[in-house]
């Protein structure tokens, strides 16, 4: 039972933290508007990528960000894949989130409605994403290549 009550409050938390995201976010699309991506990020650059000739886990991340935000889902996924990836679970587990509080104001004695819950598996398939595309990005540098 405890678990179960602990699970409840870290969604709760996590809902919380999605909802300051979105608005962080929204206050940087409304700041941002017009201007050039470059002269919102000006001098952009990867310090490990500087010193070593490597790409770090992160390299491709803020163009795979940009990418998505235009449109550009294909890009956005060779640019760097856990950006999609993490857009879409964010998506899902807030937009199932709030349509179950939705639900529960309109129903409220009524049927639950199905949410995503937080596995441990979506974090790992994360964690692998990234070892997976640092590994493939490095390994194309090495033979010469230039993946971003």
């Amino acid at each position: 039972m405890g678990e179960h009550l602990a699970e409840k409050a870290a969604e709760k938390t996590l809902y919380r933290l999605g909802i300051a995201a979105a608005l962080l976010a929204a206050a940087i699309a409304v700041w941002g508007r017009g201007v050039p991506w470059e002269r919102l990020f000006p001098g952009l650059f990867c310090p490990f990528h500087r010193l070593t000739g490597l790409y770090c886990p992160g390299c491709g991340g803020t163009r795979a960000v940009k990418a998505l935000l235009e449109g550009r889902l294909l890009e956005s996924l060779r640019l760097h894949p856990l950006v999609p990836y993490g857009a879409a679970l964010y998506l899902a587990f807030m937009g199932s989130q709030t349509l179950r509080l939705l639900w529960g104001a309109l129903f409220p004695s009524g049927r639950r409605f199905p949410v995503l819950r937080w596995r441990d598996g979506y974090l790992w398939g994360a964690l692998a994403l990234l070892a997976l595309n640092w590994a493939v990005k490095n390994g194309l540098l090495w033979l010469g290549q230039t993946p971003l």
